[in-house]
């Protein structure tokens, strides 16, 4: 006998059985099994052991005999060619036998024929566990996949909406803006606001003309009623089900040490979806609860404003993307998502643009990376790093067509780096609930690349390629803003020659909290908000579901 390790568990549904798992010599008493090999159409071989006995015996050497009670044990079995042959009576073979230390019985569970090693079988329970944590890690991959309702509805209505014509205004007057070409995202407009036929172009606080709310202003929506339950749901409960199950399997599979590894990171990683999800669910219900104020009757104090981005008096920026003279920068521009930028850079008169430049930005954020190797040895990276970045912001108003309100982004936005990058996986952030962030630009407006990854140039280090990220709030973007509002000083009334006579004019609001309400900004409307939300149901019943099947196998 020939010990294979040390006194372990049977894992075969025999709870509590201990004993060794011995490997020895025998010899078939009978004609075994026959080994056949078939071919495809392809060519590719397929071998099968058929055992002939359903109770085959082997003779030890020293003259005991031991029975294969399971013909579908795992066997070992050269394959020569593809060509049939049989195991004969008298033939040596090696034998995988479970000896158990409480009943004394040996069990033959493993056969290896013609010299080659019988192999340990895979544990039922070892299959089960396995098949119960594909489950779960698949329904935690669909869960991030599934959209909220609402968004479905969003991108639905937007796909058949044209963006709105974004403006520019500087010392010459208010204009088109020259931009790339972009086609719209889901923090765009879903019912456009009116054209500046109707602002109130010498007093831009003024309400417009026809005095209205904008026809995507909270107060104008209503109320969105949320499914209860959708495939969201469907597939969380599937975790809980794959879990539960993990839960009583795995300790057979694996034991104590091996379940409580399991169920424990299990449980970790539950608190956090649940811990990221009611993070989520509290900021959006805390936008859609909060009451959003008709800016001519705005006061001081905490307010939300929903409205579109107008000049102020000090106009929109220029901004252009980029900081260093790029080698091969006459090459076209490649589009790095379908959609958003086109190859040539065109203004709305039909006129060419000098590359990376953006009219009418209010306030911004950009980053330019280099694709270069870095690093030396095992340590060499190939990626795209990180080479320059800038973020700025001028004053601008909120206009809901009620009146005009003084907004200073630099407040919001010197508070918030996360912003510019927050965009980006919207799926994953609507399971994960996504970061903090005081300022959220929403997905780039603009990316652009110079340069093929796959080329000469780039391996040589000769042309390394580069890219540009973008991130931008234009004059006529919608926007949301939660912050505190107060008087504006004296000084800064007088620099525009503003005399008091429109209210809201003696205003300005900041990016400042509140106690238990904190300062946020995003582009887009709370339609944008409202159709990210889940049903309470979903972002906190479900996940506390999972938290609890986690948990509940490390309590018993």
């Amino acid at each position: 006998e020939q010990p294979d390790d040390a006194p372990t568990v049977l894992r075969e549904g025999r709870q509590g059985d201990e004993g060794h798992w011995v490997r020895t010599t025998a010899k078939t008493t009978e004609t075994y099994a026959e080994v056949t090999c078939t071919t495809n159409e392809d060519g590719e071989e397929s071998w099968d052991l058929y055992v002939l006995n359903q109770r085959s015996h082997f003779e030890l050497p020293n003259g005991d005999m031991l029975v294969l009670r399971n013909p579908s044990a795992p066997h070992g079995y050269p394959t020569p060619g593809c060509s049939d042959y049989t195991v004969g009576a008298n033939e040596n073979v090696e034998l995988l036998v479970f000896v158990n230390h409480v009943t004394e019985e040996e069990e033959v569970l493993g056969v290896g024929v013609r010299e080659e090693r019988a192999h340990r079988p895979i544990g039922r329970m070892t299959a089960f566990t396995a098949s119960f944590g594909i489950l779960a890690i698949a329904s935690l991959t669909l869960m991030g996949a599934t959209s909220p309702p609402g968004a479905r509805m969003l991108k639905k209505l937007q796909r058949a909406h044209d963006p709105h014509p974004r403006l520019h205004q500087d010392q010459e007057g208010l204009r088109y803006a020259v931009a790339p070409e972009w086609s719209g995202d889901q923090h765009d407009w879903v019912f456009d606001p009116p054209g500046i036929e109707a602002w109130n172009r010498s007093m831009p606080y003024a309400p417009d003309n026809p005095e209205a709310l904008l026809p995507e202003h909270p107060n104008n929506l209503g109320k969105l009623h949320l499914a209860t339950f959708t495939m969201y749901s469907v597939w969380g409960f599937g975790f809980v089900a794959a879990v539960t199950m993990l839960g009583i399997y795995s300790d057979r599979a694996y034991g104590l040490i091996g379940r409580l590894l399991m169920q424990g990171s299990l449980a970790l990683f539950s608190g956090l979806v649940f811990w990221a999800s009611w993070g989520r669910w509290k900021r959006l219900h805390s936008i859609i609860d909060t009451p959003t104020s008709p800016i001519r009757s705005v006061a001081v104090g905490m307010a939300e404003v929903v409205g579109e981005v107008r000049p102020a008096a000090s106009g929109s920026m220029r901004v252009t993307v980029g900081t260093q003279t790029v080698p091969g920068s006459s090459t076209a521009i490649t589009a790095l998502t379908s959609g958003v930028a086109k190859a040539a850079i065109k203004s709305m008169t039909g006129q060419h643009l000098a590359q990376h430049t953006v009219d009418g930005v209010v306030a911004y954020k950009w980053l330019q990376e280099v694709w270069e190797t870095r690093g030396s040895g095992d340590d060499k990276v190939t990626k795209w790093w990180h080479e320059a970045e800038d973020k700025g912001s001028t004053p601008f108003l909120v206009h809901d067509g009620t009146g005009g309100l003084h907004v200073d982004p630099a407040t919001w936005l010197n508070r918030s780096w996360a912003s510019a990058t927050q965009g980006k996986g919207s799926r994953m952030a609507s399971l994960f609930g996504g970061g903090r962030s005081t300022f959220n630009f929403g997905p780039a407006i603009f990316e652009w690349q110079v340069g093929n990854i796959i080329s000469v140039g780039s391996v040589s280090g000769f042309k390394r390629p580069r890219r540009w990220t973008m991130h931008c709030l234009r004059i006529g973007d919608p926007i949301y803003a939660l912050g505190r509002v107060q008087p504006r000083t004296s000084e800064a009334l007088a620099a525009e020659g503003l005399d008091g006579s429109v209210p809201c004019s003696n205003l300005t609001m900041v990016g400042e909290d509140d106690v238990g309400v904190s300062a946020s900004m995003h582009r887009g409307t709370e339609l944008s908000v409202m159709c990210a939300v889940r049903s309470t149901t979903e972002a906190i019943i479900t996940p506390a579901l999972m938290v609890i099947a986690a948990l509940l196998p490390l309590l018993m």
